[in-house]
């Protein structure tokens, strides 16, 4: 959870008295020129020119009708994640979302206008639910959605911006207090507390947030990096969020088919068995139970048909990044391995298998072919292949 910028502290352009002087200087040459010039033309020229500026300004009129009835794109609201956006339930999400959660999700979509699924992704990604201990995270994040403090109260609320474990529990969830200083904090439930630990505050206040970054008007993403300005934290929410609603696919393959490639097709064995750990599958009993990170899946790979990318303890995509042949990107086959600037620059790896596709371990999937031709993978591949 990230602090939300000062929207008051507006840059000034040290330009503009100097535009504005030669603006009124040019308009005042102007009207004399033309005084000039209007009296030696005559009386029908001044008309034609009249005619004329009429036709301007109904062509003008007409326009700006267009635009306010709605023939203007640019007041579309944009389409992000697939659309997958406060649907119904999927049978993924029945079986991942505590049943107890989605009526609060719902009563705080209804609000504040942000997709129930994605406040249930949020919830999953930063406290499993609630189901971590305490619920405070290292960085002093608290509670069922993880606020910082300065966030829940507000970034005006006067001492040391480091001190937030120092801001009393009474100020913190005193609404009266979050009003005072602009914070995101709510008091869901009426009971007078706006409570980061209460699930109904925290809730409404992650949706109260999220729509004030421009959930509410579609812009998902962006407000996602508000929440955590991570790329590979927009990535996992907006994973959760389109597999907790009916009309996703996962991408299982391409409908099955095998590049007859060993390294490219022996970790489908995973696809929907496997689970993403930050720093997994470096040993036996992980690889066993299909917990992987990226560089440990694409090690794992390459030693099933008989090829060592060194130490599987030390292995990370800074490593493997030095191995093999580059590669042009026009020139991939299946079986190359891809590089990819997520949190980092070259901070995901995978295996393409062909058709624009890849297979690795994601942090919202576990093993899965993603689709690196379109969308987020598309944005985030940095060009870098190698030929092993």
């Amino acid at each position: 959870m990230s602090q939300v910028n000062d929207p008051n502290n507006h840059e000034v352009d040290g330009s503009s008295a100097l535009k504005t002087a030669g603006a009124e200087i040019a308009k005042k040459a102007g009207k004399k020129a033309a005084k000039a010039g209007l009296a030696k033309l005559g009386l029908p020229v001044i008309l034609i020119a009249v005619g004329g500026l009429l036709i301007m300004l109904l062509v003008a009129v007409a326009l700006f009708i267009v635009i306010i009835a709605g023939g203007s794109n640019e007041s579309e609201t944009p389409d992000e994640g697939g659309g997958f956006w406060g649907g119904d339930i999927s049978e993924i999400g029945e079986n991942e979302i505590p049943a107890k959660f989605i009526p609060i999700y719902k009563a705080a979509e209804k609000k504040y206008g942000v997709p129930w699924n994605l406040l249930a992704a949020h919830h999953r990604v930063e406290t499993r639910f609630s189901t971590i201990e305490n619920m405070v995270s290292p960085v002093g994040a608290v509670g069922h959605m993880q606020f910082m403090a300065r966030t829940w109260i507000g970034w005006r609320y006067p001492g040391d911006r480091l001190g937030d474990a120092n801001i009393p529990k009474e100020v913190l969830s005193d609404p009266k207090m979050i009003k005072k200083y602009g914070g995101f904090g709510v008091d869901a439930n009426g009971d007078g507390k706006a409570d980061p630990f209460d699930i109904e505050d925290a809730v409404f206040s992650a949706a109260n947030y999220l729509a004030h970054n421009g959930a509410a008007d579609g812009n998902i993403r962006k407000a996602v990096f508000a929440y955590n300005h991570a790329d590979w934290y927009v990535e996992e929410v907006m994973g959760f969020a389109e597999k907790y609603v009916k009309g996703y696919v996962p991408i299982d393959g391409g409908g099955g088919g095998k590049t007859g490639v060993k390294v490219a097709d022996v970790g489908r064995k995973w696809i929907g068995k496997s689970k993403y750990v930050f720093g997994g599958g470096r040993n036996k009993s992980d690889i066993a139970a299909g917990r992987f990170d990226c560089s440990s899946f694409v090690h794992w790979s390459f030693a099933q048909v008989g090829v060592d990318l060194g130490p599987l303890a030390s292995t990370s995509t800074e490593t493997l990044k030095h191995l093999g042949k580059p590669v042009s990107p026009k020139k991939m086959k299946p079986g190359d391995v891809v590089f990819f600037d997520t949190y980092k620059t070259d901070g995901h790896v995978g295996i393409y298998i062909g058709n624009g596709k890849f297979i690795g371990a994601q942090s919202s999937t576990g093993v899965a072919i993603a689709d690196m031709s379109r969308g987020y993978w598309k944005d985030k591949f940095n060009g870098r292949v190698k030929r092993i």
